[in-house]
């Protein structure tokens, strides 16, 4: 598990979908590219080997009660790393796209925010899906955005931590 925190730089957990398809590599590659020219050291649940590995492993297992206790444990592990990497950050930035953003990274935002780290949130998509017009996102989730002391950006560009 990658959590060096011999870097003195800021470290920055990336929460994000993106690592779902392939597709969505360069897009992820941007963000985190304006992160390091930012000066930050990013912290990327899709780049850990490990987390990989036991979940690839666990789905070339034939159906059966092992394969589902083979994924109940990469899970578990999957999580337990991106509890680490939450830890061990000093602010979360979580790509919120979508008509409904991923719940696996409103999970790290929420629990991010949680134990106390700055939070930030990505929305490019140009489609508001909060509960009321013109609120870009869940009231929830914008509130525990700007709770932190963070704010959401509509642009890549736009991102200054």
């Amino acid at each position: 598990m990658e959590n060096d925190k011999t870097d003195e730089r800021l470290r920055v957990y990336l929460a994000s979908p993106l690592g779902f398809s392939r597709e969505n590599n360069p897009y992820r590659e941007r963000i985190k590219e304006r992160l390091e020219r930012l000066g930050l050291s990013v912290f990327d649940p899709w780049e850990q080997e490990e987390v990989a590995q036991r979940i690839e492993e666990a789905m070339s297992i034939a159906e059966g009660a092992e394969r589902a206790r083979a994924i109940q444990e990469a899970a578990r592990f999957t999580g337990a790393v991106n509890a680490q990497g939450l830890k061990g950050s000093d602010l979360v930035l979580a790509v919120l796209d979508g008509t409904e953003p991923d719940s696996g990274t409103v999970a790290e935002l929420g629990y991010g925010c949680g134990i106390g780290k700055k939070c930030y949130g990505l929305r490019t998509d140009f489609r508001d899906c909060g509960d009321f017009p013109g609120v870009a996102l869940n009231l929830q989730v914008l509130y525990f955005i700007e709770e932190s002391g963070g704010r959401l950006f509509r642009r890549i560009e736009e991102i200054e931590l």
